[in-house]
Parts: structure tokens; C-alpha cells; sequence
């Protein structure tokens, strides 16, 4: 990792949620509640309420209904279907207030109104949000005052389509293969049925199982029918639901567009909008073109959220009816809640985990220094803490962002927190890596490399490297070179010196019968082999293990040996003189003189014969001999990338250990040599 690595700062304002449905661009949602202002107490009431919802679905789970029944069936405003005890909004219903009352509200609250974004209109913003359509699925980017508005517009195909060619002769196939009723029925009867979303740690596998997806919602469309018709005949709104559903299937969703609104500082705004658009606001935007593609699912979601609007106006003077109907928002939509999600956790530079729908979940994270390489200078942005050192796990010639890459196999894994608690993690996250992730964790050590796991456990090492990334993607776990108790370990001059009173609390409670922490920081401050701090063979797994925490908070660091390539003066006048001879062979035929008109011979011009003085003068001048004095020395410093000269000194050492070693020899100087670097 390089020197100049800078701390996490997402700089996310807010995000902005932009449609164009039948040609009319508009923003139906945008989060968090008051953008750029303080949000904070809206944001604790709004998770007082998750939690609430958590503890009460865990209790009783006859009071939640499913997303289909939120959309068709929640006709009062006031009432929430969640199963949620949910205060009472402080807003009416739009359609049952007065003009009276509606002029009451514009004259009391006019001076501050819900539609100004930024200090701009709404509907000019919109308008501003809204790319012609070459751009799309390109990277949108405009900057206003301070401001940064960074997305990635999707536009439909040929203006109203969101599916290609072969997924539309499917549906059509599937309309037609229906003999008990008609396709517009079958359509309407699901069109607010949620389908299989992706997964964008593993979007290429989802894609490629698209036809898996359309078989589960195949199977799911009858009893979806069936408990629609049900509910219809059992309320008496069958015809209000059917002119409900037969407008929103009139209205053609033209684009939608996520604006992230970034404010990063001036000397970092490339790297800023860079990171936010590869991490998560190109994922996102594919997300919801791929369920847009397959259930319609932002037209369905923007209409919902576009009927709350006319509330938004009367809920802005007072926090709580504000704070109120935000949490309707996210109880009634699931893109609101995805969007809401998204920002609490990306601006907090956290992991966001997401469901755009009840069958999907995505995870989006802006990666996070975890070491560095130098230490910062005085004028650099200081990260105390964060581990110091200079080994790279991935193999010298991988990528970080590849997909084929994988983790050396001599490195191993350093979890960041205990053991059972990441255990306890994984068994309530129910995945189906979950076993496989809770064998790895039983058998893995910081002591042994992925390669001496894989053969004492019999786990494939592939696999181990695929779950120790897992890990270190959910920040879990760090991958570092195994602890051995022969290496010297010393104080990392980055090291937190601000946390030791707490840190010492902590260490004294998990080693309660051993040293302290600042005695033991007191040893490793002078270099030596960690064996030396040993007393005995049985305090050395409990001294193992304090190595291992200690390395994970960043408290010591391994002192490293490096060890590079010396090219010799006798291996460098070797190389030269070869150099030398193909020169001047290659040269002696230029340096004949040309053909004179005078000298003819029987069969035309001949060349004079040049003199034995002026041939020894003309090859002396043009190459002239070295001097006799020694070349001085030579250091390659990465002989996997080594090129040139450098690359003929190497192959010259290895002739030069083959005469003087033997065969063996030159195969353990080429199997070591990609090491000396």
C-alpha cells in the first residue's frame, strides 16, 4: 500500500432518487429528511423504531405483512401494516383537506418550502438530474456551489421498454400459454409481485441463474393470485384495486437515476467521487436496472413514494410528524428503506447491507485502509492505529480489484475480534457459507499459512481462500504472514499510545494471570527474537495468543528482513565485454569507406583496399575500449519485473552459479531469486 493512503471520508450529503415517468422528470424520494442540515435526532427516532420492529416481529409474527399487501391494501394514511406500534402522523390525507386548510398550510409555512433542494426548486433540479439519453449507463457528474452530484442514469430501451429482445419473446410465451384467463389479468394480478434480486458480491452467479429466478416466481404466481383474489372479495375494493393497478400499468417509466450528493475537499474531490461511483454508485444503479428489467420494480416503488408527496408539505415545520413520516417511507417501500440504508451506513463508512427486495440482499462498501507501508509525514494525514508493515498478501503481479486473484498461500488469516463472536454472527445470518465458514474458523490458527491449514485439514486450498476473503471483505479478519515465535516483533511506531488506558483494561481482562500490556510493549521495545519473551513451552500458546492480539489492534509490528540482488563488478565487466564484441562485430562491415568512381575494375567499380593505420584508427573511434578500472556495483531490487541490462546480469549470475555449483545449485538460485524483493 502506498505511502499517501488517506482516512475514510465518504463526503455523502444525501441521495437523491430521480424518475422520468411518461416524460416528466421528478424527484419522489430523496434522503436523509433536511439535506445538509442536521439530522440527528430524526435518524435515532427512525432507528428506536427498526429496533422496535425487529423486537416485535420476533414476537409476533401474525402482525407482518408482506410488501404486496403494504401496496394494495394500506389505503389510510394513518395506519401502518407493518406491525409496528407507529405514532400518529400529524399530516392528514391529502384528498380529504380542505382548500381552506390547504391555504392555511401555504400561508403558515410558506417561507420555507418542502420542494427546495440545495436552495434550488425541485422541479428545476429534476430537470437538471435529467441527462439526455445518450448518456446512458454513463457516469454522470455536476457540480453546484460546494456541491457534487455523481450518478449513473438508466434509460429504458427505445423509450418505454426495460427488457431485452429474448426476455420479451418469454413473456410472451408465457402470456400466451396461459388457457384459463386472459394475459392482461395474469399480468395486472401480478404485477406487484417482487422477484429475485442480486446479489452484488456475486452478481456474475445471479445473472448467470437467471432462469432459476423465473421459476421460483413462476411457481410463486398462482398463490400470489389466489390470496389477492381473497383479500379483494373479502374487503369489497376489487374495482379500486383493479383501477388502481390498470393506472400504474399506464404510466411508462422513461429513466431513473440514484444521485449520490458528494461535498469532498478540494485537494481530494477526484479520489472522492472516483472511489463513490466504482463502489456503489455504478452497483447500485445496475441493481435496480436488473430488477427494474424483471417486475418493474422502480415504476412500482416511484409510484408508491410519488403519492406521499403532497404530505412532505405539511410535515416539514415540526421534526416528529417529519421523523414520522419517513419511518411510513420505509415501512411502505422497500426502495425507500434500501436508499435510507444505504446512506446511514455508506456515510458512516460502514458496510451497507440492502434488500431491494424480500428474496435479495446486496452489500456495498467503499474499501477502508487496513495498513500502510510508511509512515505518514508531519504534513500528512495521520492514521494512529493502523497496522505498519510492507507484506502484501496478494501475489506480486494480481490485482487488487481482479477477480482471479486470491490470497498468497503462505499467508494466513488474523481475526479482528473474538472468536465466538464472529461464530455467533454467521449462525444468525443463516448463508448458505455458513457451515463451510464455521469448519474453516474451527481449524484456522494465525500460526499456520492457508497452505499448512489446507493439508491438515483437508479443506481444498482454493476453498480457504475463498472464505478467508469472505472474511476480510465483511472486515472480519486480516490476512498477515503466520506468527512464528523466531521472528522479532517490536513496537509499531504507528501504534495508538491515546488508547493504552483502555487498551490495558481490556488486555487484563482476556490475559488476566500474565504480564501487563505496557510491560510487555516495555519488552518488544528493544528488537529481538519474541522466543526471548517465552519462559516456557507451556506459556507459549497463551504468548501466541497475545502476539496475535496485539498485532490485531495495531500494537506491534514485525520487523522484516529484506534481501535484494548485488550484481558483482566481475558479473557487470563480463556482461559489458560481451556487449562490447556483438557491437563490434555487428559494426566492422559499416565501417568499409564507400566505392570511389576511380577505381574501376573488369566488371565495374571496385573498392579501394583501406590502409592497416586508417582501419585501426576508424575501428578505434567508433568503439572506443573501457578503461581498465572496476565498474562499481548493482543492486536489482524486484528480479520478477527485471529488464534491460538487469536482465542480462541475472541471467549472467545464473551461468556463473551453474560452472561453479552445479546444476542443483542454479535451480535453488532461480526458485529463491522472485523472493529478493
Amino acid at each position: 500500500m502506498s505511502s499517501d493512503v488517506l482516512p475514510p471520508n465518504p463526503c455523502l450529503v444525501a441521495i437523491l432518487l430521480v424518475v422520468k415517468i411518461n416524460a416528466e422528470p421528478r424527484i419522489v424520494f430523496h434522503y436523509p429528511p433536511r439535506p445538509g442540515k442536521d439530522n440527528t435526532h430524526i435518524t435515532r427516532y427512525l432507528a428506536a423504531q427498526e429496533k422496535e420492529k425487529d423486537g416485535s416481529s420476533s414476537t409476533d409474527d401474525d402482525s407482518s405483512t408482506s410488501h404486496d399487501e403494504l401496496v394494495v391494501d394500506n389505503d389510510d394514511p394513518k395506519e401502518s401494516k407493518t406491525g409496528v406500534n407507529t405514532p400518529e402522523l400529524d399530516v392528514e390525507d391529502p384528498a380529504s383537506v380542505s382548500p381552506e386548510k390547504n391555504a392555511m398550510w401555504d400561508s403558515q409555512y410558506g417561507k420555507t418550502k418542502w420542494s427546495d433542494l440545495f436552495g434550488l426548486p425541485s422541479a428545476g433540479l429534476a430537470r437538471l438530474l435529467c441527462p439526455p439519453p445518450s448518456s446512458d449507463k454513463q457516469k454522470f457528474e455536476m457540480s453546484i456551489d460546494d456541491k457534487v452530484f455523481v450518478g449513473r442514469p438508466v434509460f429504458a430501451r427505445d423509450g418505454d421498454s426495460w427488457q431485452k429482445k429474448k426476455m420479451e419473446r418469454k413473456a410472451k410465451a408465457k402470456s400466451t400459454a396461459t388457457d384459463d384467463k386472459p394475459a392482461e389479468a395474469l399480468a395486472k394480478a401480478t404485477a406487484s409481485e417482487p422477484t429475485s434480486g442480486q446479489d452484488e458480491h456475486a452478481s456474475t452467479d445471479a445473472l448467470e441463474h437467471g432462469s432459476d429466478h423465473s421459476e421460483a416466481r413462476k411457481s410463486r404466481q398462482p398463490n400470489s393470485t389466489a390470496a389477492h383474489r381473497g383479500r379483494s372479495n373479502k374487503t369489497g375494493i376489487e374495482l379500486n384495486t383493479q383501477a388502481e393497478q390498470s393506472k400504474v400499468s399506464k404510466d411508462v417509466l422513461n429513466m431513473f437515476h440514484v444521485v449520490f450528493v458528494l461535498n469532498p475537499p478540494p485537494l481530494e474531490y477526484q479520489l472522492r467521487v472516483k472511489e463513490m461511483y466504482d463502489h456503489v454508485v455504478r452497483k447500485f444503479s445496475k441493481a435496480l436496472k436488473w430488477v427494474q428489467a424483471r417486475s418493474n420494480y422502480v415504476l412500482r416503488e416511484a409510484s408508491l413514494l410519488h403519492k406521499e408527496a403532497p404530505l412532505m408539505k405539511r410535515a416539514l415545520a415540526e421534526d416528529k410528524s417529519l421523523a414520522s413520516l419517513y419511518h411510513r417511507y420505509q415501512s411502505r417501500s422497500l426502495l425507500a428503506k434500501a436508499i435510507s440504508t444505504l446512506y446511514n451506513s455508506i456515510s458512516t463508512s460502514r458496510i451497507a447491507h440492502v434488500n431491494l427486495t424480500q428474496s435479495s440482499s446486496l452489500s456495498f462498501q467503499i474499501p477502508i485502509p487496513t495498513s500502510i507501508s510508511v509512515l505518514p509525514g508531519p504534513l500528512s494525514h495521520q492514521m494512529p492505529g493502523l497496522w505498519l508493515t510492507t507484506a502484501t498478501s496478494l501475489p506480486a503481479n494480481d490485482e487488487v480489484e481482479t477477480t482471479n486473484s486470491q490470497l498468497a498461500s503462505q499467508f494466513t488469516l488474523l481475526l479482528l475480534s473474538d472468536l465466538p463472536v464472529i461464530l455467533s454472527e454467521i449462525n444468525d445470518a443463516s448463508s448458505p457459507l455458513s457451515a463451510p465458514l464455521t469448519h474453516y474458523l474451527q481449524v484456522s490458527k494465525p500460526t499456520k499459512s492457508f497452505l499448512q491449514i489446507s493439508q491438515s485439514s483437508g479443506i481444498p486450498l482454493r476453498d480457504i481462500q475463498f472464505l478467508a476473503s469472505h472474511l476480510i471483505y465483511w472486515r472480519k479478519a486480516r490476512a498477515i504472514p503466520p506468527l512464528h515465535q523466531r521472528d522479532t516483533y517490536i513496537v509499531s511506531p504507528n501504534a495508538d499510545m491515546s488508547r493504552l488506558v483502555s487498551a490495558t483494561s481490556k488486555f487484563t481482562k482476556a490475559f488476566p494471570a500474565l504480564p501487563s500490556l505496557p510491560k510487555l510493549l516495555n519488552l518488544l521495545s528493544t528488537p529481538r527474537a519474541y522466543s526471548a519473551l517465552i519462559p516456557s513451552k507451556d506459556h507459549k500458546e497463551a504468548f501466541m495468543n497475545i502476539l496475535a492480539w496485539l498485532l490485531r489492534d495495531g500494537w506491534v509490528t514485525q520487523l522484516r528482513t529484506f534481501a535484494w540482488v548485488r550484481v558483482p563488478p566481475s558479473i557487470i565487466k563480463a556482461v559489458e565485454g560481451d556487449a562490447d564484441r556483438s557491437l563490434e562485430s555487428s559494426s566492422s562491415i559499416e565501417l568499409a569507406p564507400p566505392r570511389t568512381d576511380t577505381e574501376k575494375g573488369p566488371h565495374g567499380t571496385l573498392p579501394a583496399p583501406p590502409s592497416p593505420a586508417s582501419s585501426a584508427a576508424s575501428a578505434h573511434t567508433a568503439v572506443p575500449h573501457r578503461a581498465s578500472q572496476q565498474p562499481p556495483s548493482s543492486l536489482i531490487q524486484n528480479p520478477r519485473q527485471a529488464a534491460g541490462v538487469s536482465s542480462r546480469y541475472l541471467s549472467a549470475i545464473s551461468i556463473h552459479v551453474l560452472r561453479r555449483q552445479g546444476v542443483e545449485a542454479q535451480k535453488a538460485w532461480e526458485r529463491c531469486l522472485k523472493y529478493f524483493d
